[in-house]
């Protein structure tokens, strides 16, 4: 089964057998950023999910220091209805102008996800975020 097309002719497209590449554990990313609203939060999740065919996006703001993007990834469909997974990421307002990029493995559809490794690192490429860990 493959998943996660991106357009322009480039494409992710794995098989359900590299699993154990999977991501299993929490990732992050920081970045600093003045006056990050959730107006440029939502534009770049956006262009993030432009690049690939069927994904769309919503993003709302859960508390003062943190914005959630739930991208819904296509993931089949039957005769009546399209089956999308939720891959949720957040980002964190740490103070001043210091966030945090979170992907957590325990939020909605995250867990052994190649699309929410490669969502997740294409909204911290938009941000030009640093991996915490490596």
């Amino acid at each position: 089964m493959h998943t996660l097309y991106k357009t322009m002719k480039v494409c992710f497209a794995y098989n359900k057998s590299d699993q154990e590449d999977d991501m299993s554990w929490d990732r992050s990313w920081s970045f600093k950023q003045k006056h990050l609203t959730t107006n440029l939060i939502a534009q770049k999740s956006a262009s993030v999910a432009e690049q690939y065919i069927g994904v769309t996006v919503t993003v709302e703001k859960e508390a003062d220091d943190c914005t959630t993007i739930f991208f819904a990834v296509p993931e089949g469909q039957t005769e009546q209805t399209e089956h999308a997974k939720t891959i949720e990421i957040s980002i964190y307002h740490m103070g001043k102008n210091q966030h945090i990029i979170s992907l957590e493995t325990d939020a909605s559809d995250n867990r052994l996800s190649q699309d929410a490794d490669h969502l997740a690192e294409d909204i911290a490429d938009s941000f030009g975020a640093s991996p915490l860990e490596e």
